[in-house]
């Protein structure tokens, strides 16, 4: 899930975006299992600090030790040695501050920059709002939802004509067969 959306598609210090869930605690001593969100998994080297959302309770952690396995990261925060250091964090989100992501390129937009985006059809027709995006491994999808249905739009060239954070907007592809009249 991603953090709430800036609708203006501004990069500011009160936007944090969800970069991985704690999923369990992994062995007996204070490690975690990390699903990390994006392409790298960089953010969580050794050293560097990240905010864990656990409950109503933010904090900033440092990754003390980190190991890749297959289909899954293995990080222990500074501070936890013993299984009963590491169970509080399960479930939290780790976040960082919008401003603090790498600019993409053109074109590219991360998920907290589309979620809440208003879908257009090519006729002009509001559909819905962008509430989800489902990662699938050939391509994410977007949830619309809007007038009682939802409508599933895979993020293709092929099915979007326009996205454009700064005006909150998303314009489809006149498809046949993706958007009912």
């Amino acid at each position: 899930m991603c953090a709430e959306a800036d609708r203006t598609g501004k990069r500011d210090r009160d936007t944090w975006v969800d970069v991985g869930r704690v999923t369990k605690v992994f062995g007996l001593k204070g490690e975690v299992v990390i699903h990390f969100f994006g392409d790298s998994p960089a953010r969580f080297d050794p050293g560097n600090r990240i905010h864990l959302l656990a409950g109503d309770e933010r904090r900033m952690v440092r990754i003390a030790a980190r190991r890749q396995m297959p289909k899954k990261l293995v990080v222990r925060f500074e501070g936890c040695e013993r299984v009963e250091d590491a169970e509080p964090y399960v479930g939290g989100l780790l976040q960082v501050q919008a401003v603090d992501l790498p600019p993409l390129a053109e074109g590219e937009f991360y998920h907290h920059e589309l979620i809440g985006l208003r879908v257009f059809a090519a006729d002009g027709r509001l559909l819905g709002v962008l509430e989800e995006i489902i990662v699938t491994p050939s391509n994410d999808v977007y949830c619309v939802r809007g007038e009682g249905r939802e409508i599933l739009v895979p993020a293709i060239d092929d099915a979007i004509e326009r996205i454009d954070p700064r005006t909150g907007e998303m314009v489809l592809k006149d498809l046949k067969g993706l958007v009912e009249s």
